[in-house]
């Protein structure tokens, strides 16, 4: 059986677990009375889990720098939760057209950044 709890995965559970109280004390959850605030809240989730990666990858970090991906990987989930929440309140397809529009943008520069990374590029 695999252990799941062993000391080279304790980062994985230590960040999870302050995501999850951060996201418990910030969350409201008799709110969630349906499917679609659900989804908004687990994207809250994954929002909170990504700036607790980017800021323990800051500190503990030789670098002392936030990577690039990060960011862009936690703007993109913020503007998917951005799209449902539109979608729930009022259809609007100029906003959602325009949220896609900078999705597709953010994911060439996702893209642009993996492949130009400084880590990549040979000495």
């Amino acid at each position: 059986m695999k252990t799941y709890l062993s000391v080279e995965k304790l980062p994985i559970v230590i960040k999870f677990f302050i995501t999850l109280i951060l996201f418990m004390s910030v969350k409201d959850f008799s709110k969630v009375n349906s499917f679609a605030t659900l989804a908004v809240a687990l994207l809250e989730f994954i929002i909170i889990l990504e700036l607790v990666r980017m800021l323990i990858e800051f500190m503990f970090d030789e670098g002392n720098g936030i990577k690039l991906r990060f960011m862009i990987d936690s703007t993109i989930i913020f503007f998917i939760r951005d799209i449902m929440l539109i979608v729930n309140d009022k259809f609007d397809f100029i906003k959602i057209a325009s949220i896609l529009g900078i999705i597709a943008v953010l994911f060439i520069f996702r893209g642009l950044t993996m492949k130009y990374s400084p880590a990549n590029i040979e000495q």
